[in-house]
Order: structure tokens, then C-alpha cells, then sequence
């Protein structure tokens, strides 16, 4: 016959500031790694917007929300719709009146309207569906294009950088979590 004696495990007490605290440093990593993702968003703007973060944490919720508040980074992210534009303005001609001296002509503005509308060539810094930025800008040596009309001037298409971000981090997030569960449980004596 054989006779297996077993110690008597006692565990230690739960120490809950301990698991706050590996799940509070987790969301920290989280938010501080969500934020440097849209800042990729931005990252050949000269002027770059001023993303915050903040974290929730209570009995039954954990929350990590990252964003910005500018305006500019609203429009390209939700886009713009465009509208038909027609070239509007005046036209200068030069014309020479009999009050004036002949060596100089001066302008005189007539009321005809501009003959076309001024398209500078651009090439977009982001693109849909795609978190990182890219060169982009105004195409130097272009021809300027003129036209009387412009179809959907002022168009910007959505490019959803919160979706692409939150796409990207949903499925990461249980896993990052469970592993903060993990080293809560070694460093309160109850991992097996």
C-alpha cells in the first residue's frame, strides 16, 4: 500500500491593489501605444494636432479612450463633402482713360466674372484605410490647371482613422489584459 502525505497549501491573502495596479499599468502601455498610432496618422502635417488619452478604471469597467479635439483632424478623418463650384470674381483688364497718364495704364475691374477657377495640383498626405502618413503636398513644377467649372471642390474623403485603430486594437486588447492577470497572479502568490 502506498500512502501519499500532502502539505497543506495556504495561500496567502488576496491582495486586490496588487491586480489594480498590473491591469491600471497594462492600459497605461495600451493608451500610451493607441496614441502613438494616431499620432502615425499626422506624422507629415506641419501642423499636428494634440491627442489626450484617459483611462477609466472601476469596480466592473476599464476603459481607455484616445483623441483630439481639432478640428482639421476631424474633417479629414470623417471627410467632407464636396460641392459644385463655379470660378466667381472679377476680371482685370487694363484700360487706359484720358485721366491718366499714357506710360502708365491702370487696371479697372469689370464685373464679367473670372474666366476659370485656379486648380493647384495636390497630392493627399494620407490615404483611406491606411493609419501611416506619406510625403504629400502641393506638386512642385505642376502645371496649374484652369477650369470654369470644378466638380466636388473641397472634397475630402473619410479617412477613418479611429475605425482602422479600433479595428487594429480590439482583437489585441483580451490578450494584453489576460497577461496583466498573469503577472498579477505571480505576484500575488496564486499562479499555478
Amino acid at each position: 500500500m502506498i500512502k501519499i502525505f500532502f502539505d497543506a497549501v495556504i495561500s496567502p491573502p488576496f491582495n486586490e491593489g496588487i491586480v489594480r495596479l498590473q491591469i491600471l499599468n497594462e492600459a497605461r502601455k495600451i493608451a500610451t501605444e493607441m496614441k502613438r498610432d494616431f499620432e502615425r496618422t499626422v506624422s507629415t502635417w506641419e501642423t499636428k494636432p494634440v491627442f489626450s488619452t484617459d483611462i477609466g478604471f472601476s469596480k466592473d469597467l476599464l476603459s481607455v479612450e484616445t483623441g483630439t479635439d481639432d478640428e482639421n483632424y476631424r474633417r479629414v478623418s470623417e471627410g467632407v463633402e464636396g460641392k459644385p463650384r463655379v470660378a466667381r470674381g472679377f476680371e482685370i483688364t487694363s484700360q487706359i482713360t484720358p485721366t491718366t497718364q499714357a506710360e502708365r495704364p491702370f487696371r479697372v475691374a469689370s464685373s464679367r466674372g473670372a474666366s476659370a477657377l485656379t486648380i493647384i495640383p495636390y497630392i493627399a498626405k494620407t490615404t483611406p484605410g491606411n493609419i501611416d502618413a506619406h510625403a504629400g503636398g502641393r506638386v512642385e513644377g505642376a502645371s496649374i490647371i484652369f477650369r470654369r467649372y470644378a466638380l466636388n471642390a473641397g472634397k475630402i474623403e473619410a479617412r477613418n482613422f479611429d475605425l482602422l485603430i479600433q479595428e487594429k486594437w480590439l482583437p489585441l486588447w483580451p490578450d494584453r489584459l489576460q497577461s496583466a492577470l498573469d503577472n498579477a497572479a505571480v505576484k500575488t502568490g496564486f499562479a499555478f
